[in-house]
């Protein structure tokens, strides 16, 4: 009985073994499996060596993915709910300004708001209820039915007949800070939503603010917040590494064509922020990913604020060190060329060409996409 158990023990251990290797070996088999976008790489596998047509197509269809993904959010719902019901923005102008001052200005009939001013704090369990308004007498009347929370539930344009929106604040907290001597109370976190007949349309999570001493006042130094608009989701976080450094990462993505990114890493020279200048960067990186496309500053972006009024283009392209990556792969250099007023790319088989190919027209795009409500 021992032999046949440490037999079947070795062929589970044999299985397992095999199963493990499976993943792997499809980097190296010479067949395109798995994950992979080409034979033997691209997914799981190193990245996939292209050729410098495909660089240009992959270029294009970044900024054409961008155009769409501006279309799509210029479409979405929230836009639909906020931009067009709720605001009516046509050429720039809010076209329901008054009725919004009206509606809001009558809150003051069932908020204290005299007892924040004299606080100079919010204390949302003390304001904490259900606020409905009531179009047919255009007031607000309120119920005590919760405690934890500010419900408000009011109509999304002036002609409504009945209170479609509804805005919930369930969580406000603030932390005690000095400026010039001063004690005042900011927010240090906060979460709010809203939803139009019963579907989420907006929300706001903040979370980890805090505040630093610096000379004579305190500054916000940590930072997360998420702000959803249906079907976009946007982020922004700063860290505080050490009282000098900092890392900063914001982005964009609808979980379809919207996929930006933004990240740097930024280190001082030092902390005292009442004296802080240009020279005050000791160093900075930047990237940017649009899709699977990302630029890169490979150099010391805070050398720049070190030379001349008037740098040279070599100073400048020695500065930034722009490289274009797709997939995390290097396709390409990016410098900047003054005689032309261009960014040129210089591609991996030594040909360049000016970058104006890819985006020409792409802001007459997005202003179009947009001119419904700014003109």
């Amino acid at each position: 009985m021992k032999n046949y158990f440490l037999a079947f023990m070795l062929l589970i251990a044999a299985m397992m073994i095999t199963s493990c290797g499976n993943d792997e070996d499809t980097c190296f088999d010479g067949i395109q499996n798995g994950t992979e976008t080409g034979i033997d790489c691209g997914g799981d596998c190193v990245a996939c060596i292209t050729t410098v047509e495909e660089d240009r197509a992959n270029i294009q269809q970044t900024f054409d993915n961008l155009i769409l993904c501006t279309q799509n959010i210029k479409d979405s719902r929230a836009v639909d709910v906020l931009f067009r019901n709720f605001l009516n923005i046509s050429d720039g102008e809010v076209l329901n300004e008054d009725w919004i001052d009206d509606m809001t200005a009558d809150l003051e009939d069932v908020i204290d708001f005299e007892l924040i001013e004299d606080s100079e704090r919010f204390d949302l369990p003390t304001h904490s209820g259900t606020y409905i308004f009531d179009i047919p007498n255009q007031t607000w009347l309120k119920t005590n039915n919760v405690d934890d929370r500010m419900i408000f539930n009011f109509p999304t344009n002036p002609l409504a007949t009945s209170n479609t929106a509804q805005l919930v604040i369930d969580n406000y907290e603030d932390e005690q800070v000095s400026i010039d001597g001063e004690t005042l109370y900011l927010p240090s976190a906060m979460h709010a939503e809203m939803s139009v007949e019963g579907s989420e349309v907006f929300e706001i999570t903040v979370s980890n603010i805090t505040y630093a001493d610096n000379a004579d006042f305190q500054i916000p130094v940590e930072l997360s917040a998420v702000i959803f608009m249906d079907p976009t989701e946007m982020t922004f976080d700063v860290s505080r590494l050490s009282t000098t450094e900092y890392e900063m990462n914001m982005s964009l993505s609808d979980n379809n064509l919207c996929d930006i990114a933004i990240s740097a890493q930024v280190d001082l020279t030092d902390d005292d922020f009442e004296n802080f200048t240009e020279e005050g960067f000791e160093s900075i990186a930047v990237q940017v990913n649009l899709g699977q496309l990302s630029i890169r500053t490979l150099g010391d972006v805070a050398s720049l604020f070190k030379l001349d009024d008037d740098p040279t283009e070599s100073q400048i392209n020695s500065a930034l060190d722009l490289d274009l990556f797709f997939s995390d792969l290097k396709i390409a250099d990016l410098e900047i060329n003054e005689d032309m007023e261009t960014v040129l790319v210089f591609y991996k088989d030594g040909t360049f060409e000016d970058s104006a190919v890819f985006y020409d027209g792409f802001w007459e795009d997005i202003t179009s996409i947009w001119e419904e409500f700014f003109g």
